[in-house]
């Protein structure tokens, strides 16, 4: 099996309701004239004097068929290498480190580089709420003594670099998780595959077989 269980974490989304609209008002089109493929077909002059691309060719452009690439595996997006905190690293090192990277997820290791957990942005926006004490926090604040290991997830869903894209993305959207870090075979933190990455990806590189 590709993936080993560490943990997993759980959000949900609400997408704004859109405005309500009226109809639009209805306009007469120009008359339509029938393409001779042997005429030449005019440029439209823009608003500078140059001539923009005939729509035609445009289209047709976009039409040819793209060589599709095989699908991507989680050593070739993963980001690397990675930031990590300690267990002993205070609420106010960790909220720091998050205003600092803006990252939304950050693994726990220990003294020997082993994963020991996983702490995201929400965990700490929830303590924040729960407790009613806003960042940021000073050195005098409880947050200063207070570990990070008091809020990480200590069971995380790891997967090896040679997982495919589309396993880890699958185990995203079931498990509600939004990030897996990368484990290589010896036990080590390779690096961290979040869904922002999956989704960069398959900006980068579609389109991809990852969805059949």
């Amino acid at each position: 099996m590709p993936f080993t269980l560490y943990g997993s974490d759980r959000y949900t989304a609400h997408a704004p309701p859109e405005p309500a609209r009226g109809p639009l008002p209805v306009r007469a089109t120009n008359a339509a004239r029938q393409v001779n493929e042997r005429e030449p077909r005019a440029r439209t002059p823009t608003a500078r004097g140059r001539s923009a691309i005939d729509p035609l060719e445009s289209y047709a452009q976009t039409a040819r068929p793209v060589e599709r690439q095989p699908a991507l595996h989680a050593h070739q997006i993963m980001s690397t290498p990675v930031t990590t905190l300690t267990p002993e690293t205070s609420l106010l090192d960790a909220w720091a480190l998050f205003r600092k990277t803006r990252y939304r997820h950050i693994p726990i290791v220990d003294d020997t580089g082993r994963l020991v957990g996983i702490v995201s942005d929400r965990d700490l926006l929830r303590y924040a709420a729960v407790n009613g004490r806003i960042p940021p926090y000073d050195g005098d604040s409880p947050e200063a003594h207070t570990p990070i290991a008091t809020l990480m997830k200590p069971r995380v869903l790891t997967a090896t670099p040679d997982t495919e894209i589309r396993q880890i993305a699958r185990v995203l959207i079931e498990q509600h998780i939004g990030a897996m870090p990368i484990m290589d075979y010896a036990g080590r933190l390779r690096g961290i595959v979040t869904r922002s990455d999956i989704l960069r990806a398959l900006v980068t590189h579609a389109p991809l077989e990852l969805w059949v």
